[in-house]
C-alpha cells in the first residue's frame, strides 16, 4: 500500500508501550513480521488501532473456530472483542459479528437490533477454518495478523498450522496480484511459550529466532527473504513500576518469570545448542531434513549434529517415509538417549528439536 496513507506518529502513541508500525516504517520492504514478547506491552491493540485509525483494512486471525466465536459473541455483559480497550480509550463503536462458522466481520455500526451495517472495516478468520477462508475475497487486506501464533501450554495444535496459514496468505495474495496490488503484509504476534512450533518450523525461522534471543538483541531482519523478527525486551519496553506487583517479585527470577516477564522462551532448552570441534569425531551418516543437510558425527559415545559436511555413505531422506523409520531406528534412538546423559551436541536448534519431537514431527511406528 502507499506508505502516505499511514500515520506513522500519530498523537495516542506511547513509548511505554509497542507501536507496531514502527516496525512497519523502519523494514518498510518486508512481508513478515514476527513479533514476541512478555505479556502487556500491547502488541494486538497497537496493530488494531493503528488499522481503525488509518482506515487500513485488515484480517485478524484467531487459532481456532472456537476463538472467533468467542472474539464475536458479547453475552451477560462480557465482551471479549479486541476491540474493548480501543472503543474504551478513542469513543468508538467497534464490534465484531460472526458471520458463519470461522469467519467474522469488524463493524464500526450497528442497528437497533445489534446487526451490523455497511461493509466490515475489517475481518475476524479462524486459521482452521482453511476452507472457507480460501472461499472468501481478502485481497483488499493490506495485512493479515494471526495472534497468539504460538500454542499456550495444553493447547492442542495441527501440525499442518504453517502449510495452512501459507494456503490462506497465498490465496490472498493470488486475488491480490489479479487487482495489481502490492503484496499483504503478513504478522504473526506471541507471548513467548515454546519456540519449536509448526508454524516457526514451517516458516523455517526457529533457529533465527534462537539466535535473537542468545544475542539480547531487538530486531533481526533477513532482508533476502524479507522477514523481521522482534524479540520485545525488557529493556525495549520496560516493566512499569504498577506491573512489579507481588507475583513479580516472588517470581521474576523464575523459569516462568523469565517467559512471563522477560520474553525468553525459558520452557525451551538451549544447553546443548552450540558448535563442537570436530577433532576426535567420524562422520555417520547424513540427513536431508527441510530442504537442507545435517551431517552427523560420533566420538565415544558423544553425537554432534552440523552442517559441516563429511562424505559418509549413508544417507537418510526425510522426505521419503521408509527413510524416515529407518533414521528413527537407527539413530534417533540412541541420540536422544544420550542428550538425557549430556552426550550430544547440536550446531542449531531445529537439529535438537528433530530428534526431541521426531515422533511428533512424523508418524514412526515400531
Amino acid at each position: 500500500m502507499d506508505k502516505k496513507e499511514i500515520n506513522f506518529f500519530p498523537s495516542w502513541r506511547d513509548p511505554s508501550y509497542y507501536f507496531f508500525l514502527d516496525d512497519v516504517r523502519k523494514y518498510p520492504d518486508a512481508w513478515l513480521y514476527v513479533v514476541w514478547s512478555r505479556r502487556g506491552p500491547g502488541k494486538t491493540y497497537s496493530f488494531l488501532r493503528s488499522m481503525y485509525e488509518d482506515g487500513i483494512k485488515f484480517a485478524y486471525m484467531k487459532r481456532t473456530l472456537k476463538d472467533v466465536e468467542r472474539v464475536c459473541t458479547n453475552k451477560y455483559d462480557i465482551d471479549l472483542s479486541p476491540f474493548v480497550p480501543i472503543n474504551r480509550d478513542t469513543g468508538s463503536t467497534v464490534h465484531p459479528r460472526l458471520l458463519s462458522d470461522g469467519i467474522g466481520g469488524f463493524y464500526k455500526e450497528l442497528d437497533e437490533k445489534g446487526e451490523p451495517t455497511g461493509i466490515p472495516i475489517g475481518y475476524v478468520l479462524a486459521l482452521n477454518a482453511i476452507k472457507d477462508i480460501k472461499g472468501l475475497e481478502l485481497s483488499d487486506a493490506d495485512f493479515i495478523c494471526l495472534d497468539e501464533f504460538i500454542p499456550q501450554l495444553g493447547e492442542r495444535v495441527s501440525r499442518q498450522e504453517g502449510e495452512m496459514l501459507l494456503s490462506i496468505y497465498m490465496t490472498a495474495m493470488r486475488d491480490r496480484i489479479k487487482r495489481g496490488k502490492g503484496p499483504i503484509k503478513l504478522v504473526l504476534f506471541a507471548n513467548a511459550e515454546n519456540i519449536a512450533t509448526p508454524i516457526t518450523s514451517e516458516f523455517e525461522i526457529i533457529d533465527s529466532m534462537a539466535e535473537l534471543q542468545a544475542t539480547g538483541k531487538t530486531h533481526l531482519y533477513d532482508e533476502d527473504r524479507g522477514i523481521l523478527l522482534h524479540h520485545i525486551t525488557e529493556d525495549e519496553i520496560p516493566i512499569r513500576e504498577e506491573e512489579k506487583s507481588g507475583i513479580f517479585r516472588a517470581m521474576g527470577q523464575t523459569a516462568w518469570g523469565r517467559k512471563a516477564f522477560g520474553g525468553e522462551f525459558a520452557s525451551n532448552d538451549f544447553t546443548n545448542i552450540g558448535r563442537q570441534q570436530l577433532k576426535g569425531f567420524r562422520p555417520v551418516c547424513s540427513v536431508f531434513y527441510r530442504n537442507a543437510w545435517i551431517y552427523i558425527y560420533r566420538s565415544s559415545g558423544q553425537w554432534y549434529l552440523s552442517t559441516s559436511r563429511h562424505d559418509a555413505k549413508k544417507i537418510y531422506n526425510l522426505e521419503r517415509e521408509n527413510d524416515q523409520k529407518a533414521f528413527y531406528f537407527d539413530h534417533v534412538i540412541d541420540i536422544r538417549d544420550a542428550c538425557i546423559d549430556d552426550k550430544a551436541r547440536f550446531q542449531k536448534y531445529t537439529f535438537y528439536d528433530l530428534i526431541i519431537n521426531y515422533k511428533k514431527i512424523y508418524k514412526v511406528t515400531a
